[in-house]
């Protein structure tokens, strides 16, 4: 008990217990005489607009206020007054909120979507996820229930996985390296179906890489690896991802780890193998440099043929135009010389045909006079160098030749 002044400033409030067990609360601001009395203060609790005040009440009672807001914590009623944040939610982000009705005792599950500031109710609880989660100490491992949180992202994400001791058909020990795009899509269909949809993916994805690398040998697998990048060889991973809400964007291939002597023997074969190539190579193009030299020697040859027979039928050519030429100079030639022939011919005939004319008037001049003609062609023919005379006497003929000239003369019965 005090006896005394006490001062209560703007906003302070205090109880004050009398002797007999009363109490009663005091608000400043004001100036407070005590006799006898107990004086204790109140303290308060304010929240701004991200924050709000969980009020714990003596009768188990829980009250959430939404700030901005301010209270005072009476021990007679409050076990405590407490300052929590509210849940801050991006555009990608989300909370499985459980809601219980006290009339009912029944429980509804919701998914609250950002962005937004999120207060949970007095009768409210989240959904707490325990998945596979990255090793900090190595990107390529995942560790069960490391990844634990109540925010759930709900865009596009990538992991880094290692398959670790996965053997080929000639048992050859490998490790897949590998990378994987996924996205969330059906927060409902997740949360039925799988409590780690982490440990799911792993296990379809190792599951669907040990399948495939069981079926080829060591050579083969490096020969097909880049196969890996295609989705339609994880068949399993393909089928498992809509039952639990997820879609796979693409599954990248990053290489592959073999264990050392094995990767020694492998890297001796790829020497080996890349000097075989470069002597493969290096004899192709000797081998292309000696086809095209020959070549070149072939098309030089039937150039060299083709320009000799164009120079052949040239002078061919040059020898048929001047026979041409000639023939046709000597044919010019000839046809004057036989249309001077037919002038000359034509030209004694027309004078024949005169001759003959006048001789015939000549002649016809005579007869008109009575001359005898014939008498007169036989006084003026010249004697003829030979006469035959054929006569037939008694059935027999005879042939007479007779010649001017006194030395010949012959007679045929």
């Amino acid at each position: 008990m005090t006896v005394g002044w006490e001062t209560l400033d703007v906003g302070e409030k205090a109880l004050v217990y009398s002797k007999n067990g009363r109490v009663r609360i005091e608000e400043g601001p004001q100036r407070l005489f005590l006799f006898r009395e107990k004086f204790k203060r109140m303290p308060s609790f304010s929240a701004s607009q991200k924050e709000f005040l969980k009020i714990v009440y003596r009768d188990g009672r829980v009250e959430h206020v939404k700030g901005p807001c301010i209270r005072h914590e009476n021990s007679i009623l409050h076990i405590c007054i407490q300052v929590h944040n509210l849940i801050s939610l991006d555009a990608n982000e989300a909370l499985v909120v459980y809601s219980q009705n006290l009339e009912t005792k029944h429980v509804q599950r919701r998914v609250q979507f950002g962005p937004t500031l999120f207060m949970l109710g007095e009768n409210d609880w989240l959904h707490e996820f325990s998945w596979h989660g990255t090793d900090p100490e190595n990107k390529t491992r995942m560790i069960k229930d490391q990844n634990k949180f109540t925010v759930l992202k709900i865009i596009p994400d990538q992991f880094y996985y290692n398959v670790d001791e996965v053997r080929t058909s000639d048992d050859a020990l490998l490790r897949i390296k590998l990378m994987m795009f996924y996205e969330l899509v059906d927060i409902d269909k997740m949360l039925n179906c799988t409590k780690d949809p982490m440990a799911d993916l792993i296990n379809c994805l190792c599951a669907d890489v040990v399948a495939f690398t069981a079926k080829t040998s060591y050579e083969e697998f490096i020969e097909t690896a880049s196969e890996l990048n295609d989705l339609k060889n994880y068949k399993q991973l393909m089928e498992r991802c809509p039952c639990i809400g997820y879609t796979v964007s693409k599954v990248v291939f990053r290489g592959y780890f073999a264990h050392e002597k094995l990767q020694k023997m492998h890297d001796m074969m790829i020497k080996r193998r890349t000097e075989l190539r470069l002597q493969f190579d290096r004899e192709v193009q000797e081998q292309t440099l000696i086809d095209k030299k020959l070549q070149a020697d072939i098309d030089r040859l039937e150039q060299e043929q083709q320009i000799e027979l164009e120079n052949l039928l040239h002078v061919q050519k040059l020898e048929l135009t001047a026979l041409q030429h000639s023939m046709s100079l000597e044919k010019e030639s000839h046809e004057k010389h036989i249309e001077k022939k037919l002038q000359e011919s034509k030209a004694k005939l027309e004078a024949k045909i005169v001759s003959d004319n006048l001789d015939f008037k000549h002649w016809n001049k005579l007869n008109q006079i009575h001359v005898d003609v014939n008498k007169l062609l036989e006084q003026q023919a010249a004697r003829p160098l030979k006469v035959t005379s054929i006569a037939v006497q008694d059935g027999a003929a005879s042939v007479h030749f007779h010649y001017n000239d006194p030395q010949r003369h012959y007679s045929n019965n």
